[in-house]
């Protein structure tokens, strides 16, 4: 087992008992997001330096919530929240990695937009809009398809 794969397998016991101990305050946490981070933190960490800074920075997270879980303070939650967001952020812009359905997103307000211009364009916006937001969806999926396959998603 490589170093790199244990250290996630004991984040990943240390996230379940902490998930455990949480209940159902546990979603506020976003700890299944938490996790699959944690899982391409640690494929980069190898090669990455600023990625085995945020291994440490996983383990003292977890372990600051462990610590008392249920007196756990909202500066402590935000704190949580915007590390992990700087993390993902890191892997966004310097891994190239993008949420899965990110692509489906961005195109879906696209294809809205364009839409609209069909709709005025035909003076019809029952027509456009319908039309604009499906073409949206479809090549935002297979955008997203595109990257699950080459491995870019989180």
């Amino acid at each position: 087992m490589s170093e790199q794969t244990e250290w996630y397998g004991n984040l990943e016991a240390k996230v379940e008992t902490l998930k455990a101990q949480l209940g159902a305050d546990a979603r506020d946490y976003y700890l299944g997001r938490f996790l699959k981070i944690a899982r391409r933190i640690g494929e980069f960490a190898a090669d990455c330096p600023h990625c085995r800074e945020f291994q440490t920075l996983m383990d003292n997270m977890i372990k600051d919530l462990s610590y008392a879980p249920t007196q756990i303070t909202k500066e402590q939650k935000r704190l949580f929240l915007g590390n992990a967001n700087t993390i993902l952020s890191h892997l966004k812009k310097t891994h190239g990695l993008i949420s899965d359905g990110q692509n489906t997103g961005i195109f879906l307000a696209i294809g809205a937009g364009v839409g609209v211009s069909l709709g005025v364009v035909f003076k019809s916006p029952i027509i456009g809009i319908p039309a604009g937001v499906a073409l949206g969806i479809v090549f935002g999926a297979v955008l997203d398809m595109r990257a699950r396959k080459a491995g870019k998603t989180i």
